[in-house]
């Protein structure tokens, strides 16, 4: 049983980097996409032939305004219109929703909460939270939670559940209360800015209408992902204790997926000019 552990493990760790780096290129649909928002502000960014009659002052003002125009679409170009798959969860096969402007309706919320535990890809990640618990148990675990396929089995749906109770408590308040799950990302230019704010957006979120709200979602979901092991977890490890333990670690993981999406351009960028065709990074929906 050992040996067909470890043959686990050794599967889900050599699985697992090749799917993340699959889900996080971005897709041939975003790709058209974005290659026509291109190709209409370019059409529409040609001026009109001057005129033989126009004045000299006039000519002038007008190359002037095409330069400055030259320049803003250099800058809006030097960005990515559609940023990579890590800056939002749910971009597997459309447009990320981060780039949708307006709130978002109860349908979408759903469909952003439901994927990461419904989808194709939970298989995966599930599985790979499963060989890390076995991995590296806790002290004192039981037997029948660290070694053989039972464990596997156990690990396996005690991190299904956690991340499901996580999704559906979210989704609940987020719908109740209006608020907004996405990442907004700082208008600041610092570095230390930009981490600030990142971290504290992981206690204060924004409503649908955009403004600061207290974010309920997050401490409601963190709180159910910690305490429903307390159901079927072995003595010892059913207690409020390891259960709020249990919730401060998803809670950190949220600040974690901030600081991601909050530095993706940049983390594309460095990757980039490593000559690294795709992002080898975890998914935020972790």
């Amino acid at each position: 049983m050992r040996k067909l552990s470890r043959y686990i493990l050794i599967l889900v760790a050599s699985v697992f980097p090749l799917y993340a780096q699959s889900v996080l290129r971005p897709t041939t649909t975003a790709q058209s996409t974005t290659s026509e928002v291109s190709s209409k502000l370019t059409e529409e960014s040609l001026p009109d032939a001057p005129s033989a009659t126009a004045p000299p002052e006039a000519e002038d003002r007008g190359q002037e305004g095409d330069e400055s125009k030259g320049e803003q679409s250099g800058n809006q170009n030097s960005e990515p219109t559609v940023q990579p798959s890590a800056v939002d969860a749910f971009s597997f096969g459309h447009l990320p929703m981060s780039t949708k402007k307006g709130p978002m309706t109860v349908g979408e919320k759903f469909s952003y909460f439901e994927k990461p535990v419904f989808g194709p890809r939970a298989i995966f990640t599930t599985a790979f939270q499963a060989g890390l618990s076995m991995a590296n148990p806790p002290s004192g675990y039981p037997r029948e939670w660290r070694n053989g396929a039972g464990a596997f089995g156990r690990d396996y749906g005690n991190a299904y559940a956690r991340n499901a109770a996580e999704s559906f408590a979210r989704f609940s308040v987020d719908s109740l209360l209006h608020e907004d799950p996405r990442y907004s990302r700082s208008k600041s230019k610092s570095f230390l800015g930009r981490s600030a704010h990142a971290l504290t957006f992981t206690f204060f979120d924004k409503t649908d209408g955009g403004h600061r709200t207290l974010a309920f979602g997050n401490f409601v979901g963190a709180g159910a992902a910690g305490f429903v092991g307390n159901a079927y977890l072995p003595d010892g490890w059913n207690n409020t204790t390891h259960a709020g333990q249990r919730s401060l670690t998803v809670f950190t993981g949220f600040a974690a997926q901030n600081l991601t999406q909050e530095f993706a351009p940049e983390i594309g960028r460095a990757f980039k000019w490593l000559h690294l065709p795709k992002l080898p990074l975890p998914p935020v929906w972790w």
